[in-house]
């Protein structure tokens, strides 16, 4: 499992002064960036020639929630690995409650035809380690 913290900016709260729904799958967004950082992998897939990693579906659960200046745990962790995608499920909490649980699958695409591709040998053995 990864972890990281977010401190939620003014700017990302509704009327109503809470966190706005959309906000949580761009907190996930920055986590999975981070994980991604911390794997130490051959390339940088954000920026790479070959291979990009869409997210072909996305879901959220929110169960509490979350206002201006909470810092929130961020928590990620592998769910299924197949042969030319993956999942990522994230634990947003807020002072140890959870405040929205968010999947996202990835597809690898080769980046100039957008075919599916396997998943990259290093990739594949970073996520293995980090799977649930």
């Amino acid at each position: 499992m990864f972890t990281t913290t977010y401190k939620i900016a003014f700017c990302e709260t509704d009327p109503g002064g809470i966190v706005f729904f959309a906000e949580f799958f761009k907190i996930a967004h920055i986590t999975y960036e981070r994980f991604f950082e911390s794997l130490d992998l051959d390339r940088n897939y954000f920026l790479d020639d070959k291979y990009i990693l869409p997210i072909v579906h996305s879901s959220a659960d929110y169960v509490s929630p979350v206002k201006f200046g909470d810092e929130l745990i961020c928590e990620v962790t592998v769910g299924k690995i197949g042969t030319t995608s993956f999942e990522l499920f994230y634990t947003l909490k807020n002072k140890n409650n959870v405040s929205a649980k968010i999947l996202t699958k990835h597809v690898v695409v080769l980046k100039n035809s957008f075919e599916k591709s396997s998943i990259p040998e290093d990739l594949k053995i970073r996520l293995k380690e980090n799977q649930n």
